[in-house]
């Protein structure tokens, strides 16, 4: 439908593959035949997991692998989905279960303090109120993905917190800093299998051979083989997140060759940092010109602010900031920019191989036609 439809932008690609490393499988089966198996957590209790994620990355599709691979050693199992708004990028949580016999699971809903395990496919929703509830400090070991993903609750709380380190910090002291491990999974995982999607099950081999899941590993590759979707990649998947559980300097070295350089800019604080950014920004948006009329409006407000503000400050800082917002309004023009720059290209060509030649489609109201059957643009 966006496709037909008036969409304001998107680019499609064909004729092309995930980009993976070329000794990635040959080097992954020399590390998988010396892994030791795993020890199994001893199951007294219902052994209660809960899975934390986002919509579209396959926290239900874990939840379902680990209930069957429960089943297939005969063990009880139940599991819960809280998907949210899983299909617009929102929170999902998955509640497993697993006991010697269904018949000592009475409730399907981990209690609160009660989990045993927090896999943190994602951490935004791990350090969410409803998740922590279920961490019982000293008791509850957790496994956190370090990868940041903006959820859907920024549509709806713009001061929503969305700082790593304090959200890591949230989780270590629900659990305890002892029994929390982070994971930079979505990084490692990409750049091993080329696509994100395999690191929710790199997360659960990285957990199951920390001895962390009361199931066999050739329970969860059963698993994976009866589910029918994607078996050599996501059994590959689990592989490397053991791998990485037991020597984590040789699947980074062995993944270093394929992942993209790290973008950890380093954000503006102060205001003449501020105020150099966007002059940055503005200056390639538009021009010279347009940039300088920027710096003297936040230079009239930074005066303004010395004389008036009677030692307050933030005032022009705010005006930094938010004339910057308004004088590069994101509109198809500046995406249609975007696109031309190269960094976009290099951003592709680092995922993807192939005939890259992407197709991007454009909505500018000035060029858009108009659907003979709506009447709509």
């Amino acid at each position: 439908s966006c496709l037909e439809g008036f969409c304001p932008s998107f680019v499609t690609l064909s004729g092309v593959v995930p980009r993976k490393i070329s000794a990635s499988k040959a080097a992954l089966d020399n590390i998988v035949a010396d892994l030791p198996p795993p020890e199994s957590p001893r199951i007294v209790a219902p052994y209660d997991i809960l899975v934390t994620g986002i919509g579209g990355t396959g926290v239900i599709t874990i939840g379902a692998l680990l209930a069957m691979a429960a089943h297939i050693e005969g063990k009880g199992v139940t599991v819960l989905d809280q998907t949210g708004l899983s299909q617009k990028n929102g929170a999902v949580m998955s509640h497993i279960r697993i006991a010697a016999e269904t018949s000592s699971i009475h409730a399907v809903k981990i209690a609160a303090g009660r989990a045993s395990l927090v896999l943190g496919c994602d951490a935004v929703v791990t350090a969410s109120p409803d998740a922590l509830e279920r961490i019982g400090r000293g008791t509850t070991r957790t496994v956190i993905n370090q990868h940041l993903a903006p959820t859907a609750a920024f549509t709806l709380d713009p001061d929503a917190e969305f700082d790593g380190e304090k959200l890591f910090d949230v989780i270590r002291d629900a659990a305890g800093a002892n029994l929390t491990e982070l994971v930079d999974a979505t990084r490692i995982a990409t750049a091993l299998m080329g696509d994100a999607i395999a690191t929710n099950l790199f997360m659960v081999g990285y957990a199951a051979q920390r001895g962390l899941i009361p199931v066999s590993i050739k329970a969860i590759e059963r698993a994976i083989e009866l589910n029918g979707v994607a078996v050599e990649s996501n059994t590959r998947a689990l592989a490397w997140g053991r791998a990485h559980a037991v020597d984590p300097d040789r699947v980074e070295h062995i993944a270093a060759s394929a992942m993209p350089p790290r973008q950890d800019a380093k954000p503006a604080r102060t205001l003449d940092e501020i105020i150099g950014h966007r002059v940055e920004l503005l200056t390639a948006y538009q021009n010279a010109s347009y940039a300088r009329r920027y710096s003297d409006l936040v230079s009239l407000a930074a005066r303004a602010e010395a004389d008036k503000g009677k030692g307050l400050v933030g005032f022009a800082e705010a005006v930094a900031v938010n004339a910057a917002k308004l004088m590069a309004y994101k509109d198809e023009y500046e995406v249609a920019r975007l696109y031309t720059d190269k960094a976009f290209h290099k951003m592709l060509e680092a995922q993807f191989e192939g005939d890259l030649r992407p197709r991007i489609y454009l909505a500018p109201p000035l060029l858009a036609r108009t659907d003979p059957t709506t009447g709509e643009p």
